[in-house]
């Protein structure tokens, strides 16, 4: 996913005046605070969705850790193969939300604190609201109003916005950049939201030519990857990041 425009700032000033210091020190990622902050929960489940253009999200992944809570914590994936736009989206959003209720559901009822994370919010949030909208009324879609509640409380956490408020990152901060700093590789070499274009297309049979199974594959193994690059970014942020990476008033 592309990074969301910042606004220019003092801050953004100071912050290239400390990129600067980095770079003429070799390094490539500094911390901006003496101790990086995360938000943690007993329960934890990290999330990433895949779109094609504006016709909608074929696939939602996900990853339960921490304590147990009576699901398997694996990898799960929700997804529709039915060309976009198409009202089976409606079928797997419903899916992945009922099992993320069910998660919520299952820590609350042990007295557990529940986080969920994700790597730019703004692109799950526009569809988690717009799949919402579009399938209000049909079997197990949640009310616009009950997304919204979720957004907008500190279960729902933008593992970018900490990056960004932690580190300084000379070659930018996207998941596939500072996860690699923090230890995760992709097993598709080719893997970037380009590249997904592409296979979907391939993966579903737009255009000339049928379906192709391989390519879904490499789609659920790209999404995958995702949602574990964000698990071991989020891990190595709150335990090692703090005395690997230099402190920019340090320089």
């Amino acid at each position: 996913k592309a990074e969301p425009p910042i606004a220019f700032t003092g801050r953004t000033f100071e912050n290239a005046v400390a990129l600067a210091r980095a770079w003429q020190a070799g390094l490539s990622v500094v911390r901006l605070v003496p101790r990086i902050e995360v938000p943690r929960g007993d329960v934890e489940v990290d999330v990433d969705m895949e779109s094609y253009v504006d016709h909608g999200a074929y696939l939602w992944g996900t990853l339960l850790s921490g304590a147990d809570i009576g699901l398997p914590q694996t990898y799960r994936a929700f997804g529709t193969w039915e060309p976009l736009p198409t009202e089976d989206e409606a079928r797997s959003f419903a899916e992945f939300w009922a099992w993320f209720t069910d998660v919520r559901s299952r820590a609350a009822a042990r007295g557990l604190t529940f986080r969920a994370y994700c790597y730019n919010a703004w692109a799950e949030n526009r569809w988690l609201l717009g799949s919402a909208e579009r399938f209000a009324g049909m079997p197990g879609i949640p009310s616009v109003a009950e997304v919204q509640e979720f957004i907008d409380s500190d279960e729902w956490v933008d593992m970018f916005a900490c990056v960004v408020d932690s580190f300084l990152c000379a070659h930018g901060k996207g998941l596939k950049v500072i996860a690699r700093v923090a230890g995760y590789e992709w097993h598709d070499p080719d893997a970037g939201g380009e590249a997904s274009m592409r296979w979907y297309r391939e993966a579903v049979g737009l255009g000339e030519g049928e379906a192709d199974p391989a390519q879904r594959a490499r789609l659920l193994r790209y999404n995958e990857d995702d949602v574990r690059a964000t698990f071991v970014l989020r891990e190595w942020m709150t335990s090692t990041a703090n005395t690997e990476i230099p402190y920019v008033g340090d320089l």
